[in-house]
C-alpha cells in the first residue's frame, strides 16, 4: 500500500517516535517523520518513476523560504574536515535553473546553524554533493531542506529526494517530557481569546494564517484517550510563532496568559506579542526578567494586557506571536512546552484551573492582605501592573501576611508558588 504522510504548517513529532540516522532512504517509518513550512507540503510516497522504491515529495508554494524539517535520532558530526559532506538525489520536473538549500541547526557550539545553496538545472534524477566548510559542530539534530529558497524567490515545483547521506554522530540523548499535560482551562467561552489551545476549544480563535521559525513538535501529552497537545519549543535551535492576514483588535481583553513546562537546562524565554498599527513592533514578555523561571513543572503566566500596551503594543492591531529564545540567544537553550495561550476579559481564578483553594482578605486593604491557602505555600511574589515584582516572601506555610502599607493604590497580582504549582490572585490596594 502507498504510504503517504503530510504534515503541513506545525512541525508535528509524535511522542515515542524516534527519528532516523544516515542514511536517509524513505524505506522505514522513522523517515516519515518531516514536517513542512511555510506553505509547502511533504510526503514520503511510492517513487513515480520507480515503484519499487519510496521518496519523499516537497511542494514549494512560492514563499521565499518554504521547505521541510527532519529531528534526526542521532547527530549529524561535521566536525572532521575530511569527511563533512552530505549528499542527496534531487529530482526536478524540467531544466528551469533553480535554487535549493539545505541546512543544519541546533548545536550546541558555534557554528550552531550551517547552510549551504545548491542549483539544479536538469530534468528527471540528479547527485548532488554539498561539501561544508570546516571547524563545524558534531551534535546538528535537525536537517531542513527549502525547496525553491532565496530572498524574493517566488518559484514552485514539485520535487522528489531520495538517499540523503553524511557523517552519523552520537546518539541523541532524548528531550524531557512532562509527566503530563497542562491543567484544562474553563474559562467562560465569551470572555476568551483563543490563540493556541485544543482542549476546550473556545469559539474566538487567532485567525492563523502562517508560521514561522522552528517547532519541535506538538505531542498528546495526555496518556488516556483524551487528546491535549502542547507546542513543544527547542530554545538552543530558534523560537517559533504564528501571523495573520489581520490585524485583529483584542482591545476588549484585559489579560494574556499561558502554561508552560521548561526543561532542567532552560534558564528563560520570550513570548512577544507583535501589533501592525502603521509599523510593525514586538513586545517583549521575558521568563526570568518580568518573573522567574520555574523548570520541570507545569506553571501558569497571567499578564495584565496593561503591561504590553504600556510599552507600545497596539491591542487594536495583534498581527503575530512567538515564542522565542530568552533575549534572541539560542545559548539559553532547552525544551519548553507550552499550552493554553489565551487573552481573557477577566484573570482566571483559581477554581477555573481546579487547582488548590487560595483566599486573600480583606481585599481590597489599606494596609495587609492575609493569604490562605489549603496546602503548602513556598513563596509569594506581588506584581504591579506593569508586570513587576515589588514585594516577595517565603511563607513555608499555609497562611501567611503581605504587608501592603508601602504600596501606591492600584491592581496587583500575587504569584504562589507551592507543592501543588502556581497560583495567581488579584489584589486591590485602596
Amino acid at each position: 500500500m502507498k504510504k503517504i504522510t503530510f504534515l503541513c504548517l506545525a512541525f508535528i513529532l509524535p511522542l515515542g517516535i524516534m527519528a532516523q540516522e544516515f542514511p536517509l532512504d524513505f524505506e522505514v517509518s522513522e523517515d516519515d517523520n518531516w514536517s513542512a513550512f511555510n506553505g509547502a507540503t511533504v510526503a514520503v510516497l511510492v517513487d513515480p518513476t520507480n515503484a519499487s522504491n519510496q521518496v519523499l515529495e516537497l511542494t514549494s508554494n512560492g514563499a521565499d523560504f518554504d521547505g521541510a524539517s527532519i529531528n534526526m535520532g542521532t547527530y549529524i558530526d561535521l566536525s572532521d574536515d575530511n569527511n563533512n559532506t552530505i549528499t542527496l538525489e534531487f529530482w526536478t520536473p524540467d531544466a528551469t535553473t533553480r535554487t535549493h538549500l539545505l541546512k543544519l541547526e541546533g548545536a550546541s557550539s558555534s557554528p550552531t546553524v550551517t547552510e549551504l545553496y545548491f542549483s539544479t538545472s536538469v530534468a528527471g534524477w540528479q547527485t548532488v554533493t554539498l561539501n561544508f566548510g570546516p571547524g563545524l559542530a558534531n551534535d546538528y539534530p535537525i536537517l531542513v531542506l527549502f525547496a525553491d529558497s532565496g530572498e524574493g524567490n517566488t518559484a514552485t515545483g514539485t520535487y522528489y529526494i531520495d538517499d540523503i547521506d553524511g557523517p552519523n554522530g552520537a546518539v541523541i540523548p532524548p528531550d524531557p517530557v512532562p509527566s503530563g499535560p497542562a491543567t484544562v482551562p474553563n474559562a467562560p467561552d465569551s470572555e476568551v481569546y483563543s490563540i493556541y489551545n485544543d482542549s476546550p476549544g473556545f469559539s474566538t480563535n487567532f485567525p492563523v494564517a502562517y508560521t514561522f521559525g522552528t517547532l519541535s513538535g506538538e505531542p498528546d501529552l495526555d496518556a488516556s484517550a483524551t487528546e491535549n497537545k502542547a507546542l513543544k519549543f527547542n530554545f538552543g535551535v530558534a523560537g517559533w510563532g504564528q501571523g495573520e492576514g489581520g490585524p485583529d483588535d483584542v482591545s476588549s481583553y484585559g489579560f494574556v496568559s499561558f502554561d508552560y513546562w521548561a526543561g532542567p537546562t532552560v534558564v528563560g524565554f520570550d513570548f512577544v506579542l507583535i501589533s501592525n498599527n502603521g509599523g510593525i513592533t514586538e513586545h517583549k514578555y521575558q521568563i526570568s526578567i518580568q518573573e522567574p523561571v520555574v523548570n520541570e513543572a507545569w506553571t501558569k503566566v497571567q499578564i495584565p494586557m496593561s503591561f504590553f500596551t504600556n510599552i507600545g503594543f497596539a491591542n487594536t492591531a495583534l498581527w503575530q506571536w512567538k515564542f522565542s529564545p530568552l533575549n534572541d540567544s539560542v545559548d539559553n537553550s532547552g525544551i519548553v512546552y507550552v499550552d493554553n495561550i489565551l487573552l481573557t476579559q477577566n484573570l482566571l481564578s483559581i477554581n477555573e484551573f481546579d487547582t488548590e483553594s487560595f483566599s486573600a482578605y480583606p481585599n481590597p486593604t489599606n494596609n495587609d492582605w492575609n493569604i490562605k491557602s489549603n496546602s503548602f505555600m513556598s513563596k509569594v511574589a506581588v506584581y504591579d501592573i506593569l508586570g513587576k515584582e515589588v514585594l516577595a516572601i517565603t511563607p513555608n506555610t499555609t497562611e501567611t501576611t503581605i504587608d501592603a502599607s508601602t504600596l501606591k493604590s492600584g491592581v496587583y497580582f500575587a504569584r504562589i508558588e507551592g507543592v501543588n504549582g502556581t497560583a495567581t490572585l488579584k489584589l486591590v490596594r485602596q
